[in-house]
């Protein structure tokens, strides 16, 4: 008895003291993801927060004692993300921010990443132990990234589905003693749904940017015609300034690999000169004089941006630009006020409305630099404020046109009065409903002029015969002539293409009736048109008929979008070989083209993949469709006005055909004859829109083409020694050389995407070329170069020792060995092959900027 009762003793110490050492882990309030579908904040909030130490702690040996509910003895605070945290000395170089979070059990997204805003300003981020992302080289002692936005993918493996997982980031300060998540905000969930967040936020800043841009070439381009209007002149740099100031403030700066520091270097720079430009903009529009306290004030502002210039120190570019520069622009503001508050004295309506323009500006300014200097955290305001400040500045040469209309007003009094007078008796014979009438036929007969040259029939061969048939639905009478307009084009040509004769065929129908339909119709003529001219103009076009496809459509695609969905067009380009009958063509979403082959009429195809050009997004489903013709074939192309036939009515309404195989049957009743299909539809309904038939017989055996690999290889070598590696590219893609020649072929696309700077691309030909010959240098150092360009370091150091095993005197090999081990932090082996290549060439200006870092 006294035994149980000692093990149920034992039993419950044991349970009391695990219940006491688990409290602290169960007593800890968790944030519960509820779903990693959509985006869930994991800023610190009221009921969760982050924790973060300036202990060193190995994150991965943390992560695995919380994981298994073993105390960690480090001491952890709250910290608030995002927030600035300062440290508690200057010793101190990094703390370690730890969010703890429950996951939920499951979840349908394919990829789940995180958020983790800007940090200041190296980090290496761990999930559960393990490394998923870092940002900046720890070892380095340069500013990289402390205002760069973090996204890092997560495996999906990592995360410990419903239970609790561990984000510990290592981070090290730049500036002292502000260091942590400073700005953005921090979120986890699904990885497409935050990236096209991220992104779409970003261009669409820069979107905005451009809209500013123009208006600072505005001014410009008004000073170059007036140069005494010196107030154009500051106005415009102001406005260009800002717009490059904004720009870097965006995270798309990162993908353009400009090095950090000159990022940096541009940034203070036009901060410093925002301010004085401003200023002598306002003393420039109101016409004061320059004065000695300006004159000394440009000329300090001029040194602190020589001093940028020259000196690569972000942390005295900070101190400069927090003390010496913001005072500074106390002195312009004071001048600022006093020119326009002494222009409002002399009632001058012009500096009142500028002024409401400055205080807006100054205000946003002031939230940015408290934002800068971490003593709030606020959004960047000044894009948008700007905004604000031209339409003051609109505002202001609104008024003076209508001050200038007053004082001609004033001037022609007399005048007017006689033309009220004749305006009178004109108004009253413009009462007249036929003349009015007449004068919109003129409108049309105009518009009908402009059409009736670019609708044109010009393709001239022996190996093919091109036809059009058009009737425009709307018909008018001008001057007892009858013309019509209308939304439908056709045109044909000739182009030489990689020294083939080709054809080119267009069939399109605008968007809208009559007038609008005509306005979509002559964009597309007569950009078509240039295109032609240009392509004509330049000789023989050096790439594939799918390029010159692409690339007129593409032209097309920006043209019509720029029109903001008020004008879409939909049609069919094709281009003929005139010798091999091989067809290309695209179809952006117009009615199927129709083959009649020995009696028997089919569409050519029935995918409409493409929609209607000027839709935007529609280059991702651009297609380029092949079809080989034979001698007799028959193409028609046609209008939707061929099948939207009025055929009945009833209580509904009208009664609208609406089988589109009808057309085929017509085709095969009139043998495709133009003339006989227009009739023969008009006995089946009436027409409801625009009526145009294309006709193309082929009429010729067609001829195969036999190019021999030499001929290729030495016409690709041709175009890589004039610098045309698109069409080099285009040339032999997709060619299957024999096997002996396979390797040069591999070579030439992988210079040729090299030299346009798709790495990606250039990495796997130049790693293809290097598998089927190992033993050759050239392309062992191509696919380790291009591998390292592409950030695949792994790869790079393999085919790299490769090349140095095959020749350990190439220098470019060395120079590439040795920053492809400091990417991979491994000093050692990039100072062994640095010094190597420092015997062969100690001055090669790539080996003096590795070994600087070392």
């Amino acid at each position: 008895m006294f035994g149980r009762f000692v093990i149920l003793l034992r039993t419950n110490l044991y349970l009391t003291l695990l219940f006491f050492l688990s409290f602290p882990v169960l007593a800890e309030n968790i944030q519960k993801i509820e779903s990693f579908d959509t985006i869930s904040s994991l800023d610190s909030g009221v009921d969760h927060s982050w924790e973060i130490t300036e202990e060193k702690i190995d994150p991965k040996i943390y992560s695995e004692n919380y994981l298994e509910g073993e105390v960690n003895l480090t001491k952890t605070g709250n910290y608030n993300a995002p927030g600035v945290y300062r440290v508690s000395s200057e010793s101190v170089e990094k703390v370690y921010l730890i969010k703890k979070f429950i996951a939920p059990k499951s979840w349908k997204a394919a990829g789940i990443s995180v958020r983790l805003g800007t940090l200041s300003d190296k980090d290496r981020t761990y999930l559960n132990g393990v490394l998923i992302g870092e940002t900046g080289d720890m070892d380095s002692s340069f500013p990289e990234a402390y205002d760069k936005i973090r996204i890092y993918p997560i495996p999906t493996s990592l995360i410990r589905r419903g239970s609790e997982n561990i984000l510990i980031i290592e981070v090290k300060r730049f500036f002292h003693p502000e260091v942590g998540i400073e700005q953005d905000r921090t979120e986890i969930g699904n990885t497409e749904i935050l990236r096209r967040d991220y992104y779409g936020a970003e261009y669409t800043k820069i979107a905005l940017l451009m809209i500013y841009f123009t208006v600072g070439g505005y001014f410009l381009f008004l000073f170059l015609r007036r140069r005494t209007d010196t107030e154009n002149l500051y106005f415009g740099i102001f406005s260009l300034f800002l717009v490059l100031y904004q720009f870097l403030r965006n995270q798309i700066k990162y993908e353009l690999g400009i090095p950090f520091i000159y990022m940096k270097k541009t940034e203070y720079i036009i901060l410093t000169a925002l301010i004085p430009v401003f200023a002598n903009f306002i003393r420039s529009y109101f016409k004061f004089p320059r004065g000695k306290f300006i004159n000394l004030l440009d000329g300090i502002y001029a040194l602190f941006v020589l001093f940028y210039i020259i000196s690569n120190d972000v942390i005295l570019y900070n101190k400069l630009n927090n003390s010496a520069v913001q005072l500074g622009w106390a002195a312009y503001l004071i001048l600022i006020f006093y020119y326009l508050i002494k222009k409002i004295s002399q009632k001058d309506r012009d500096a009142t409305l500028i002024l409401l323009g400055v205080l807006v500006v100054v205000l946003s300014t002031v939230l940015d630099t408290l934002s800068n200097r971490n003593i709030i955290v606020f959004p960047r305001t000044v894009g948008y404020t700007f905004f604000v400040f031209v339409i003051s500045i609109a505002t202001i040469l609104a008024n003076k046109f209508v001050r200038l209309n007053e004082q001609v007003e004033e001037l022609n009094e007399d005048l007017e009065n006689k033309v009220v007078e004749r305006t009178r008796e004109l108004n009253e014979s413009l009462e007249n409903v036929n003349r009015l009438k007449v004068q919109q036929d003129g409108d049309y007969f105009l518009t009908s002029l402009l059409i009736q040259p670019l609708f044109t029939n010009r393709s001239q061969s022996k190996s093919l015969k091109i036809d059009f048939f058009s009737k425009q639905k709307k018909q008018i009478r001008f001057k007892e002539k009858h013309y019509e307009i209308g939304g439908d084009i056709s045109i044909s040509a000739n182009v030489s293409i990689l020294g083939e004769q080709y054809t080119v065929f267009v069939n399109g129908d605008a968007m809208g009736k009559s007038i609008q339909g005509a306005g979509g119709a002559l964009v597309m003529g007569t950009v078509f048109q240039s295109i032609l001219s240009r392509t004509n103009r330049g000789g023989e076009y050096s790439k594939r008929p799918e390029i010159w496809l692409k690339e007129s459509f593409l032209e097309l695609q920006s043209i019509f979008e720029s029109f903001d969905g008020s004008m879409y067009i939909s049609t069919v380009i094709g281009l003929l070989n005139e010798r091999t009958g091989g067809l290309y063509y695209i179809n952006a979403e117009h009615p199927w083209p129709v083959l009649y082959r020995d009696g028997k009429a089919e569409f050519l195809d029935n995918d409409l993949s493409l929609r209607k050009i000027g839709i935007p997004g529609n280059e991702e489903s651009f297609q380029v469709k092949f079809f080989q013709l034979k001698k007799g074939d028959i193409l028609i192309l046609g209008s939707d006005g061929k099948d939207d036939l009025l055929i009945g009515n009833d209580e509904r309404g009208r009664i609208l055909n609406e089988d589109e195989t009808k057309f085929l049957r017509t085709v095969e009743i009139t043998d495709a004859d133009l003339e006989k299909i227009y009739d023969e539809t008009l006995k089946f309904g009436e027409l409801t829109d625009d009526f145009t038939l294309v006709r193309l017989e082929y009429l010729v055996i067609p001829e195969t083409i036999s190019i021999s690999t030499p001929e290729i290889l030495s016409k690709a070598r041709d175009l890589y020694k004039n610098k045309h590696y698109e069409s080099v590219i285009s040339s032999l893609s997709g060619f299957n050389a024999p096997s002996a020649n396979q390797e040069e072929v591999l070579l030439l696309l992988g210079k040729s995407r090299l030299k346009l700077k798709d790495y990606s691309s250039a990495s796997r030909t130049f790693e293809r070329a290097a598998s089927l010959n190992p033993r050759r240098l050239e392309s062992q150092y191509y696919a380790s170069y291009t591998h390292r360009l592409n950030k695949d370091f792994e790869k790079a150091e393999y085919f790299g020792k490769i090349a140095y095993d095959l020749d350990g005197q190439l220098l470019p090999n060395l120079i590439n060995l040795a920053d492809i081990y400091r990417n991979l932090n491994r000093s050692g082996e990039a100072k062994r092959f640095a010094e190597e290549a420092k015997k062969i060439d100690p001055n090669h200006p790539w080996l003096v900027r590795l070994t600087d870092v070392f």
